[in-house]
């Protein structure tokens, strides 16, 4: 692509060409400030030991952490994440996107909870909602156990609002500086190509389209007219020219015998 010539072909359209970059500009603010979010909230549950579980540790559970907890974590995560309990959650108007992890880290029974939505109020309230389905779960899943060999849970983290994403708010911001990158460049291109080819077209109706020149033919001089010896006869001459030289020598024979009598 020759640069100095886009350059000097968007400086000769520059009225074309501050018009698509306004334009441009109106669709990003729109783009940025129409579209909604998305937030995010997220929280931490952290799973402890039961009270029986934990006296051998004196009656501590922050010293009862095993692989149990862990693996009690993971089923819980996978009710929470159930399709039933997602459409109860909807039905109850929590309908924001949420995701149930377990700890990345992996350092022990944790579960991150992450709302993501186009509004910080609805996000709030589906991580909370969210939250608080974990921890019921779990209070289900051991309803036919005595309260002392339960396994608890506590809330470690939860955000006190919702941040925004600001990645995936630049996403259709970026999307539309590109697009109208790209037509701030071909728009004026084309037509300038086009005020081109109506200009050649122009031109060449303009001009004059060139004659042929005729050569005149002159008039044969006497030279070159030629004699009717020198001329090849014809089919239909040959008899007269028989005729004159057979008579021309009977002649000659009359004149040559009087010669003789006389």
């Amino acid at each position: 692509m020759d640069v100095s010539g886009a350059l000097h072909t968007l400086r000769k359209h520059w009225i074309l060409t501050s018009l698509l970059v306004l334009l441009t500009l109106i669709a990003a603010y729109q783009s940025w400030v129409k579209l909604p979010g998305p937030y995010q909230s997220t929280s931490q549950v952290v799973f402890l030991a039961s009270e029986q579980a934990s006296k051998p540790a004196g009656d501590n559970p922050y010293l009862a952490f095993g692989g149990t907890l862990t693996t009690t974590a993971d089923i819980v995560r996978r009710e929470v994440m159930d399709p039933r309990i997602v459409a109860a959650l909807a039905a109850r108007g929590f309908t924001d996107t949420y995701e149930v992890e377990n700890d990345p880290l992996g350092v022990g029974p944790i579960l991150n909870i992450t709302a993501t939505g186009p509004t910080k109020a609805g996000v709030m309230a589906t991580q909370a909602a969210v939250t608080a389905e974990v921890q019921s779960q779990l209070q289900e899943l051991q309803t036919d156990f005595l309260p002392k060999n339960q396994i608890t849970s506590m809330v470690v983290t939860s955000s006190q609002k919702a941040t925004l994403m600001v990645s995936k708010k630049a996403r259709p911001l970026v999307a539309v500086l590109v697009v109208g990158f790209i037509l701030i460049l071909a728009i004026p291109q084309m037509v300038d190509a086009a005020q081109n080819r109506r200009r050649s077209r122009r031109k060449k109706g303009s001009q004059r389209p060139w004659a042929p020149i005729e050569t005149p033919v002159s008039a044969p001089s006497s030279s070159d007219v030629l004699r009717p010896s020198q001329l090849t006869p014809t089919v239909g001459q040959r008899t007269e020219t028989n005729g004159k030289v057979e008579a021309e020598t009977a002649n000659h024979h009359e004149v040559t015998t009087s010669g003789i009598d006389f």
